[in-house]
């Protein structure tokens, strides 16, 4: 598979900060998102002033399972719900009692979606990334803060503002809408938008290959690799922005419903537009069909606050930058 890979300095400013125990080893690959200060399609949706990078990917059961492993040997906030273990559709299977369970991803499931997370998992597994993937109980200091400051299982404080955080989050939806769907070269280079994520934007197709192949209804039936369908990029990239599991975003549809894009295994084609493709669900879901991706905010703090720090960073950020790949 074709991975496009991008460096920001929210992570290692965090691991620069760091205090106590961690679990270095998941990469989380990346995008960068530029055109910063572009307009919104006739929807009202795209529109970000600032660059950030998103997941080239949707979060794998690898990834997930090493968070689980990090922060769920006691799971005091449920973010491993059964049906991962005893359903096809999920990947991970937990051994042990309270107090010492391990996780284990299932045969052949590594590079498949994590699934049956909820908004709530997804906020904890990004504040994990933030904090620098600390192993310990899940408390301040690895899931419960960050830039998403979490009370008690399902009550969030503190959401970030996305233009002036840094760190890891759950993509806006603002910002998944431009990764997946923004055009800068369309329009004689005025910019523009495809209805689906990939270039040309025609519908999607079942055949691998294709330049608009995605996982929907009628296909494999159910959740396949990341980046399986090797053709079907965004311009800026990103995998699986149509089909294969709806993602969480980090706006609020109606009430407490959360946000969720590009559709999945068990729509048709319709559902995986940019016109169709989203839905309102409680965040507190879990489901077969649900999982997300993150992205990553690099917005630059006060030089007064962080003259020190940035000069180190500036360094090992380039070395990381010639690497072409994120290790948190």
């Amino acid at each position: 598979m074709s991975t496009h890979n991008s460096t920001g300095i929210a992570a290692l400013l965090a691991a620069l900060a760091m205090t106590g125990a961690t679990a270095f080893g998941i990469t989380i690959d990346t995008v960068t998102v530029g055109h910063a200060g572009n307009a919104a399609d006739s929807t009202g949706y795209g529109a970000v002033s600032y660059e950030y990078q998103i997941g080239t990917t949707e979060v794998t059961n690898a990834q997930y399972a090493a968070f689980l492993n990090a922060v769920a040997a006691t799971d005091t906030y449920g973010l491993y719900n059964t049906l991962m273990g005893s359903t096809t559709y999920g990947g991970i299977t937990r051994s042990g009692t309270s107090g010492s369970y391990t996780y284990t991803v299932k045969a052949g499931y590594d590079l498949k979606p994590v699934t049956y997370v909820s908004f709530y998992d997804a906020c904890r597994f990004t504040n994990w990334l933030t904090n620098g993937q600390k192993t310990g109980a899940q408390d301040a200091t690895t899931t419960e803060s960050g830039l998403y400051v979490l009370d008690d299982k399902e009550t969030l404080r503190l959401l970030p503002d996305h233009a002036t955080s840094i760190g890891w989050v759950i993509p806006n939806e603002n910002e998944w809408y431009k990764a997946a769907y923004y055009n800068p070269t369309l329009n004689g280079g005025a910019g523009g938008y495809t209805n689906y994520p990939w270039a040309g934007g025609a519908s999607p197709s079942h055949t691998q290959n294709a330049v608009n192949g995605a996982n929907y209804y009628g296909g494999s039936g159910t959740v396949e690799n990341v980046g399986s369908y090797v053709n079907a990029t965004s311009y800026f990239g990103t995998y699986d922005q149509a089909g294969n599991v709806w993602e969480w975003n980090d706006a609020i549809y109606s009430d407490n419903g959360r946000v969720l894009r590009g559709g999945s295994l068990s729509n048709d084609g319709l559902s995986l537009s940019a016109a169709s493709g989203r839905l309102n669900n409680g965040p507190a879901s879990e489901a077969y069909f649900i999982g997300f991706r993150v992205a990553s905010l690099t917005a630059v703090p006060e030089p007064s606050t962080w003259a020190s720090a940035m000069g180190l960073t500036m360094l090992v950020f380039g070395v990381m930058v010639r690497r072409g790949r994120r290790t948190l």
